[in-house]
This record gives structure tokens, C-alpha cells and sequence, in this order.
């Protein structure tokens, strides 16, 4: 049966019981993803989070995965990408994987692409009672931003492909700071806030999958956080190019270099679900040394709870010749 979303095949990871026990590929070829030659970070964030669980007994979640991006892996490659995870610690309430992606022809010529931390805690560690949280523990989070009354059926569903094509010219200020040009999720953008410095800018967006996920797996932890992990990186830099217009130029003709370096997730909802609304909000801290940081906050639209929170730094280069204060 053919999966319900493009995203659960996205984030599908397969063993390779040739390499080892715990090592695994991606399930579906990366050509069928989108965007170029280098594959998007975010099917590695999702799929390294898809092989640890695959690891990890039923009754434990993820809750968070720190991963750093070290060499671009092609998409066109006939060189297989293959995650091996390494069982760290194996506790009664917290487990920790390390996941390791590498790709090459042999074990002798692969070389190590992207690594990430992934830790787990036990199910009723992380829910219990009536309201779904535990009686001995904090319990709190950031308010849902002021919607002023807006949802996400107010939004044309064309937007996000209206506002892709606005900023695709050549005249373009800026491409779109917060969108994929992939299927995965349905984007409904609003709330764009934009300030004199850079820290006080603001971009928004409802997003859910683009489809609902299929029946057999809608309720399975591992693969809506999988999904979520995807949905962090979608176009996440933008918001820096977006806070800094002047500099980056029309249609970001001064950047000569984009890249994620290091991203950190925090899950904290482990019952999320990817095809429910959600409201992201995404902006930026500071900038330097050819660096910026980027957070981004997601809320379940429905209880207003606080579902994720990222953290990302990322390579953003300008021309010489341009004041590259941010």
C-alpha cells in the first residue's frame, strides 16, 4: 500500500543487515526528493531520527537530537548513504543512540557526512494523568503568537506558491524566508514582521503535512517526530536572509554561500501529530564570522501547547564588497 504523505516516505529508513545490525539506508532514492545535487539536511535529521528509533524498545520517544552537518551528500551519487547507530546508554528512563551517516563505495572509501545525538525517555516519564502531564514535574511554555482571529482555512492554500513565484525573478528582494519548494507539508504563511535589527524580525506560517498520514502508522510516535524533524529545516535559514534585506541584495544575489553547520531539536510533545495544524515561528539571534543562528518555535494550533523548538547554526557568506554586518 502505497503510504498516505510524501513525508512518511521521506523520513523511511531500511536495514542493511549486509553492513550490521544496526545500520540502515535511505528507503526510497534520494532523486526523488526535493531540491539538487546535495540532498536536503532535513531527510538526514528526519532519517537519523527514523534509524535511532528503530533501535529503541516502543515505550520510549525521542525528545531530542543534536546533529552536525559535515560534508554535503550528493543525491545523484550511485554511493549509498548508511546510517549506523551506536547504542550509547541503555537506562530505565533515558536512552541515548549516535548516529552516524556515511557514504562511499566500501567501507574503505566512505567517509563520515553528518552525526547526530539522539536521545529517548520512557513513556511514563513523559505522560500520564488526565491532562497528559506528569503531577511532580514543571509544567509550562510560551503562549501561542497572537493570530488575531486568523486560522489557517483564511489563507489561500496557492499562497505559498504565489509568493515563490514573486521572489523566483531575478529582481526578486528576497526568496521566500520560510517555505519549501517540496510536497511535503502545506505552508499557509502570515504574520511576516519586519524590524530595523535583524533579532526583531519575525516570520509565521501554519503548516501540516501535506497530506494526511496513512491509517497504519498515523499514531506512531517515531515516525510524526521524524516528520517534524524534516519540517525544521525546511528553508530554515531564510529568516536570516529575510531579517537582513540590504545586505543579502534582490533575489540574494550577495550570497555566495549557504549551509547548515550545526541544529539542535527539542521535542516536546511525543504524541504530536505532523498532519494537524501547527504554527511555526521562526527568527534570528545573532550574526557573525560568517555565522548566523536561527530558532524556531512550533505549537499544536488546537491546544496552543508548545510541540518543538529548534536551534540552528548556520554558514551564510556574502560578497566582499558588502557590509556584512547582520
Amino acid at each position: 500500500m502505497v503510504p498516505g504523505a510524501p513525508v512518511e516516505r521521506y523520513v523511511a529508513v531500511q536495514q542493511l543487515p549486509d553492513v550490521g545490525t544496526d545500520a540502515f539506508t535511505n528507503k526510497e532514492p534520494f532523486t526523488r526528493q526535493p531540491g539538487g545535487r546535495a540532498i536536503f539536511g532535513g531527510l538526514l535529521l528526519a532519517q537519523a531520527v527514523s534509524a535511532a528509533s528503530a533501535t529503541v524498545i516502543p515505550n520510549f520517544h525521542v525528545y531530542s537530537s543534536h546533529a552536525t552537518f559535515i560534508h554535503p551528500v550528493t543525491a545523484t551519487s550511485k554511493e549509498r548513504l548508511v546510517y549506523r547507530v551506536e547504542r550509547i546508554a541503555d537506562g530505565r528512563s533515558f536512552v541515548t543512540r549516535v548516529v552516524r551517516a556515511t557514504q562511499g563505495d566500501g567501507d574503505r572509501q566512505s567517509r563520515c557526512v553528518f552525526i547526530a545525538t539522539v536521545s529517548f525517555q520512557r513513556e511514563d516519564q513523559v505522560s500520564a494523568g488526565s491532562n497528559g502531564t506528569l503531577a511532580n514535574v514543571l509544567d509550562y511554555g510560551p503562549p501561542l503568537p497572537n493570530l488575531n482571529g486568523l486560522g489557517p482555512d483564511d489563507i489561500s492554500e496557492d499562497l505559498n506558491r504565489q509568493i515563490l513565484a514573486a521572489f523566483s525573478g531575478p529582481d526578486a528582494l528576497l526568496r521566500p524566508p520560510s517555505f519549501s519548494e517540496g510536497g511535503a507539508f502545506d505552508w499557509r504563511p502570515f504574520g511576516f514582521k519586519q524590524a530595523e535589527t535583524p533579532w526583531d524580525c519575525r516570520v509565521r506560517s501554519f503548516v501540516r503535512s501535506q497530506e494526511p498520514l496513512s491509517d497504519s502508522i498515523r499514531s506512531m510516535p517515531a515516525v510524526n517526530l521524524a516528520a517534524l524533524a524534516y519540517l525544521s529545516d525546511e528553508s530554515l535559514i531564510g529568516i536570516a536572509m529575510y531579517a537582513n534585506p540590504k545586505q543579502v541584495g534582490k533575489g540574494t544575489r550577495n550570497i555566495t554561500m549557504a549551509a547548515t553547520l550545526n541544529h539542535k531539536i527539542w521535542f516536546h510533545d511525543p504524541h504530536v501529530r505532523a498532519d494537524e495544524w501547527m504554527v511555526l515561528e521562526r527568527s534570528t539571534s545573532w550574526g557573525g564570522n560568517g555565522r548566523v543562528l536561527l530558532r524556531q518555535k512550533t505549537w499544536n494550533l488546537e491546544t496552543g501547547r508548545l510541540v518543538m523548538t529548534v536551534e540552528a547554526e548556520c554558514l551564510l557568506r556574502l560578497k566582499p564588497d558588502v557590509d556584512s554586518k547582520l
